[in-house]
């Protein structure tokens, strides 16, 4: 086997980000997470890399161990390991796999404030004041705004295996703060939307003598919008339940809010 350098084309790498992005969280399970999609990404480029069969073998059983990270950062970290057995040295897939592991935390980190919390987070108020409304800019520029997000991320993956580990690694010391002002901002908006968007109206209220009280009025004086964080954090807790969906929780909320205001507690 041949130790000079494998230059990957585009095409070559085209082909492993499309079956990359097409199984990236298929055959996800708690031994190997999402190593299995990962080695049949690579397989194409190692083939051209390496091209003895034994060799990939060998190198797979190295591949096929836990590795978990956010799917759309999780591209990056392969086209940075294609990078690195690309100089087929003899300790390129050891180099490789430390490069995996140690990015593959703080990356998925950065993925989930921003992908899963703050992106949905901004995007989803945006779509829900403007349907409030009767508009629906709101949802088209959410969708508009994820898609172009995506694109970033495909074409992304090419300069990265251009430059190697180093376009990663060299960010690396920035990551964590970045990381904790998105999740401090996506629980910003969030906090704000159960304020605003969220309306859980008590209207059950008693007299004695002269003064009537209302019971949502009086919660409101413990914690502001009291109905809406409690709604909020009761939903947010069945959801983790054991077979509890979010097509049945809309059931239950329905059913709730009828019999709630049925009873003139709610309203």
């Amino acid at each position: 086997m041949s130790n000079e350098t494998v230059k990957l084309t585009k095409k070559d790498l085209t082909q492993v980000l499309r079956r990359y992005v097409l199984s990236r969280q298929t055959c996800f399970n708690y031994e190997t997470m999402q190593s299995g999609p990962w080695v049949w990404s690579m397989h194409p480029a190692m083939k051209k890399i390496y091209g003895d069969d034994d060799v990939l073998a060998e190198k797979y059983k190295s591949y096929f161990k836990f590795f978990n990270c956010h799917p759309w950062f999780g591209q990056l970290i392969l086209m940075s390991n294609l990078a690195v057995e690309s100089t087929k040295d003899e300790n390129a897939t050891e180099t490789a796999l430390d490069v995996r592991t140690s990015l593959m935390g703080p990356l998925a980190g950065l993925g989930d404030a921003i992908v899963w919390v703050l992106l949905p987070t901004v995007m989803g108020a945006i779509a829900g004041y403007q349907a409030q409304n009767g508009s629906i800019f709101g949802t088209i520029l959410a969708i508009a705004v994820n898609i172009a997000l995506w694109l970033v991320f495909w074409f992304l993956s090419y300069p990265v295996y251009e430059k190697g580990v180093s376009f990663i690694t060299s960010k690396s010391a920035s990551l964590h703060n970045l990381t904790e002002a998105c999740s401090i901002l996506g629980i910003i908006v969030m906090g704000a939307m159960v304020a605003s968007t969220v309306n859980v109206n008590i209207t059950y209220s008693w007299t004695v003598g002269d003064l009537t009280q209302n019971l949502g009025d009086l919660l409101n004086s413990i914690i502001p919008y009291f109905a809406n964080v409690v709604t909020t954090a009761i939903i947010y807790w069945a959801l983790g339940r054991k077979k509890m969906t979010s097509g049945k929780l809309i059931w239950i909320v329905i059913i709730v809010a009828i019999v709630l205001g049925a009873l003139g507690i709610c309203g």
